[in-house]
């Protein structure tokens, strides 16, 4: 009985033993075939340490290629806790020199890790003293730190990164895949101790720099519109202010400026209200500068024409309410020209019945005003708007002199380039290429048309109603002596919390140069400025002085003298050039100039005044004309360059092998020899530039 007890007992211990063998057996083939390979990955993972290394963010330029914005390599400071010998003695010395709290640094260098950051991109002098300790376990390696050389200049636009090169708003965030590269890293191989192994193996895979922008941007003009924003935003005591300036042909931004302003190299100062970019991100009433939008939209639609007429009694009915022309006795009978160069709320309202409500809205979302633009910036709101089905006459009636809705000022900008460049809508964009670490040309944003939203037709006839608003209208303070200017005063007031908000208002104008060739379109807007509070007085006089100085800048020569000179009859001097001179006299002689021929030639080559100037009656218009003889052997026949900026006039005189001694500065009113004398290869031309033609 014993001995069976026994046995059953040794049979149950061997079938144990072998079930254990068997559990054994089977976990060995486990490690060795199926777990082996994450095991030895662990392992690897055990031995090896990765040092990040970050790539250097591709540079942001100008359009002229100034930079805005770089990155520079600094050092970075970590720690490999189980290198680090003496915790407290390490932490003490850390934490005098780099100013940190002494139990926090202790805490980050006894971490259970393989790696831990101490502080990142620190200023050299702070590297050169921790070296100098020679401490174990703490290291350094490279990172990139973005650099904003201008501080606040164009910060909207270009935006923020953070610490670990990420962006974070504006270009620096849209383009963010684009520019900040591919980051490298630095492996070095450990002990179990944590120490590095001599002659070990160590890898090193190098960061991939990021690539570059070029911007639309110019420099020169994003400096004088921020300076003349700044200048006006003191005078009228305002809280801030937005200008757009654009090329209407193919929606390059040329300036964007928005006040409050801040310095992206210590963006942690202000707050995020003041980063936003608020000339895409929040919408306003438009006031009088959707005006505009309203009488292309008359005019496309064939509701209205320019020689239809309209009645303002200083206020009428729509409905049960009863609406006001900001000239409470009214503007009594006007054509559509007046009703725009008047800004008569009532004339609008006028206009908006003849169209409806149907191809009201059929033709804003033509214009882009119900929807954004696609301009290539975070954060683009597309405004508010009644929708169709809800909007009632009423609603039609404050829409035609741009109340109750909201738009964005580029939205505005947008719809005004298409007044001005024929009828095309464009899409507005701040980055014109982007290249590569060697600056070759990757990719290049496309400029062209999206839709034509009115016709050239009525483009022409809009440019021509707007020119008059600066010539006899509202906009007055906006002209600038010797240039066709056409435009448009705003006066809104401005809604916060979706409430009208009592006493703020907003200032604006909106317009482009020259009137008959449009090269700048430009907005501007007054934030709640104090006292004067209208766009004509308050606005305009900032979009002079900043269209003044950009058309100098970009050597657009004058085209015209003043409106007002002295009373005396103005007429425009016609468009001789290409014509047989007998026929140039004639169209003179009966606009009552005097002529002036230069040279012996049948064909006018040239003529000064330039065409489509205004000047008094009785002027002397000089015709430039090739002679008989043509210049023989190392002789040039001299080329007119009145009108020309210096640039321009030295670049043309280079062309035919002269050169150029200037007088002044601003755009060339005489020269001697004058056009079409024939002179030796280098010659010097003297000619003589003025700043105030036409004042």
């Amino acid at each position: 009985m014993e001995k069976t007890s026994v046995q059953k007992r040794l049979k149950v211990a061997l079938f144990l033993l072998c079930a254990c063998f068997v559990v054994i057996l089977a976990r060995l083939v486990y490690v060795q075939l199926i777990w082996a390979n994450e095991l030895n990955q662990m392992a690897l993972d055990m031995r090896m340490n990765d040092i990040p290394i970050q790539p250097k963010r591709g540079t942001i330029t100008d359009r002229n290629g100034h930079e805005l914005a770089f990155s520079m390599d600094v050092e970075s400071l970590y720690a490999i806790p189980s290198q680090v010998k003496d915790p407290a003695h390490t932490a003490e010395v850390l934490s005098e020199i780099l100013g940190m709290d002494y139990e926090k640094m202790l805490s980050i260098l006894t971490r259970p890790s393989g790696f831990e950051w101490i502080k990142r991109k620190l200023p050299d002098d702070i590297v050169r003293k921790i070296k100098e300790q020679n401490l174990k376990g703490i290291g350094f390696t490279q990172e990139s730190m973005r650099v904003w050389p201008k501080g606040t200049l164009l910060s909207h636009v270009l935006g923020i990164v953070g610490i670990d090169n990420d962006g974070l708003e504006g270009l620096e965030y849209q383009y963010d895949e684009t520019l900040k590269g591919t980051p490298g890293k630095f492996t070095v191989e450990v002990n179990a101790l944590g120490e590095i192994i001599p002659q070990s193996e160590i890898g090193y895979i190098p960061p991939v720099d990021g690539k570059n922008l070029i911007l639309t941007i110019d420099e020169p003009i994003q400096f004088i519109v921020e300076r003349e924003l700044d200048r006006r935003i003191t005078e009228t005591k305002a809280a801030g202010g937005i200008v757009i300036a654009m090329d209407p042909s193919n929606g390059e931004i040329l300036a964007l400026a928005v006040r409050p302003g801040y310095d992206p190299n210590k963006y942690d100062e202000y707050p995020e209200e003041v980063r936003r970019i608020k000339a895409i991100t929040d919408s306003f009433p438009p006031g009088s500068t959707f005006k505009p939008v309203t009488g292309a939209i008359a005019l496309e639609s064939g509701a209205v024409r320019t020689s239809d007429v309209f009645y303002c009694t200083g206020s009428m009915k729509v409905g049960v309410e009863t609406l006001h022309c900001h000239q409470s006795w009214g503007h009594g009978q006007q054509t559509f020209n007046e009703v725009i160069q008047n800004s008569c709320n009532m004339g609008f309202i006028q206009i908006a019945q003849k169209v409806g409500i149907e191809r009201f809205y059929e033709h804003i979302d033509l214009l882009g005003i119900t929807s954004c633009t696609g301009i290539d910036l975070p954060g683009e709101s597309d405004g508010i708007i009644i929708p169709k089905d809800q909007a009632k006459e009423i609603d039609l009636a404050v829409m035609s002199y741009g109340q109750t809705l909201q738009t964005t000022p580029i939205q505005i900008v947008t719809a005004i380039s298409a007044i001005a460049n024929g009828g095309n809508i464009v899409v507005p964009h701040v980055v014109k290429e982007i290249t590569d670490s060697s600056g070759n040309v990757i990719d290049t944003v496309p400029c062209e048309p999206v839709r034509q939203a009115i016709s050239e037709k009525t483009s022409e006839e809009m440019r021509f109603a707007l020119e008059k608003v600066i010539s006899d209208g509202t906009g007055k303070s906006a002209y600038v002596p010797g240039y066709r200017l056409a435009g448009k005063t705003g006066t809104s007031n401005k809604v916060i919390d979706g409430k009208i908000a009592k006493d703020k208002y907003i200032s604006s104008f909106v317009g482009f140069a020259p009137a008959n060739n449009p090269k700048l379109v430009l907005l501007v807007m007054i934030d709640e400025p104090k006292g004067d509070y209208y766009g004509g007085v308050v606005a305009a006089p900032l979009f002079s002085s900043i269209m003044r100085d950009v058309l100098r800048y970009l050597e657009i020569p004058p085209q015209e003298e003043p409106f007002d000179i002295g009373g005396q009859d103005v007429v425009k001097v016609p468009d001789l050039a290409g014509k047989p001179v007998a026929q140039a006299v004639k169209e003179l002689e009966q606009g009552d100039f005097e002529v002036r021929i230069e040279g012996s030639g049948e064909t006018v080559l040239d003529q000064f005044p330039t065409a489509g100037a205004r000047a008094i009656k009785g002027t002397d218009v000089v015709l430039y004309t090739e002679g008989d003889e043509e210049p023989g052997e190392g002789m040039v026949r001299v080329p007119s360059i009145l009108g020309l900026g210096m640039t321009q006039a030295r670049a043309k005189l280079k062309d035919c092998g002269l050169s150029l001694s200037a007088d002044g500065n601003g755009f060339c009113v005489s020269q001697e020899p004058q056009a079409g004398k024939i002179v030796p290869v280098g010659t010097t031309v003297e000619a003589v530039f003025r700043m105030d033609v036409g004042q």
